[in-house]
């Protein structure tokens, strides 16, 4: 069975599309080393045997797609955790399994489709509360909100088909789609890209792009979606760096509580400037860039982790505990607090659906057992064991 093939049948397992020879073969991975045949196998019983799967596999240089394709398995054995301390190994607590200290009431919940769309006349549009259809005319276009909340640029006549226009004399207006912490949001624009905002995000854009060139800007990651047209190059303005794409889907992650700006391809290509540097990349290639230099470092990547937030869950690759807790402050509206006098030097590799309340989030983290959490109504406060 090959890496595919193993995809297509763990998928298949978390929507119990699977035959009984199937489920066996896959649970057979948890089960092998299991002495006890429990009624009921929970899931801290599961997490107890993760060291078990990682021990039972003999193929080294495969570990990480093997462990990355179980931890796809149905929300009951939804991550496994590494922590890395020069190198990998699973930390497990075989005793009572570790809950994140809260109040049974005192969680929160997952940050959600939400965004507020402001038109050139700074008109706000709360997209939670517009009715499915038309929401609004502007410039020949027809915006919509459509049956899953997405928002919709339609060209409403045939004269501008592509949602360009070559006649300069067309006033520019500018909307601005932008998305709170714990929110998220997409827009197709007029000539049918498509830009998807995570929390805490926002992408300004002309209603109807016009002259020899499609220009946005944006803040926070957005991943975009481009419709190809090398006559009138997509460009993407961000802090100081412009992104050309040569049809393409790419990612930008430019919040402003990052040290760096990243910027990957997962396909086509792109051209990336800043001052006088400039650099072309090719799909699984990311550019790295600081804000007070021009210079832009190019490197090879797993793009999973830069599409994973769009796709639902949260995708950690030798990741410090401070970046961690930067994505979950955002998608879940919360504030962190770390102890002052503690160095938390904790990295983590492993992933986990976005769609719980945080605190299954923090209990995977927190398996580890070398950093407790503690909500405490909108913050999360960090400590060492």
């Amino acid at each position: 069975m090959d890496e595919q093939e193993l995809k297509e049948l763990l998928y298949r397992y978390e929507n119990n599309a699977v035959t009984e020879q199937e489920r066996a073969l896959i649970e057979s991975w948890y089960l092998q080393h299991r002495e006890n045949d429990l009624p009921e196998y929970t899931m801290e019983e599961r997490m107890e045997d993760a060291e078990a799967v990682w021990a039972g596999l003999h193929q080294p240089n495969n570990n990480k797609k093997i462990v990355r394709l179980l931890l796809r398995i149905a929300a009951a054995a939804s991550l496994l955790i590494i922590c890395t301390f020069g190198g990998y190994r699973i930390l497990h607590n075989k005793s009572t399994a570790i809950k994140v200290a809260k109040n049974r009431t005192n969680d929160v919940a997952p940050g959600g489709n939400k965004a507020i769309l402001t038109l050139a006349n700074g008109q706000k549009i709360y997209i939670n509360d517009a009715k499915k259809g038309v929401i609004t005319h502007q410039a020949g276009i027809k915006v919509t909100k459509n049956k899953n909340g997405q928002i919709v640029y339609l060209v409403s006549h045939a004269n501008d088909a592509d949602g360009t226009s070559d006649d300069v004399n067309v006033a520019l207006a500018y909307n601005t789609l932008s998305t709170p912490r714990g929110g998220q949001s997409s827009v197709t624009l007029s000539d049918g890209t498509v830009a998807y905002l995570d929390a805490g995000s926002s992408i300004k854009f002309p209603v109807l792009f016009h002259g020899n060139e499609r220009r946005v800007a944006v803040t926070g990651q957005v991943y975009f979606d481009v419709v190809h047209n090398a006559a009138k190059p997509f460009r993407v303005d961000v802090k100081g760096q412009t992104i050309e794409d040569i049809g393409t889907s790419f990612n930008i992650n430019a919040y402003d509580d990052e040290p760096v700006i990243k910027t990957t391809l997962l396909s086509g290509s792109i051209k990336i400037s800043k001052g006088n540097k400039s650099a072309t990349l090719v799909p699984g290639q990311q550019a790295v860039t600081l804000l007070s230099m021009d210079a832009i470092h190019v490197k090879d990547v797993d793009t999973e982790e830069a599409k994973a937030w769009k796709e639902g869950y949260f995708l950690f690759n030798n990741e410090k505990l401070e970046s961690v807790m930067r994505k979950i402050s955002r998608w879940y509206d919360v504030d962190v607090v770390y102890p002052d006098d503690q160095k938390l030097d904790v990295e983590y590799w492993g992933s986990i659906t976005r769609y719980g309340n945080v605190s299954k989030v923090l209990n995977m983290l927190q398996i580890t057992g070398d950093v407790r959490f503690r909500i405490d109504g909108k913050k999360i406060i960090v400590s060492k064991k």
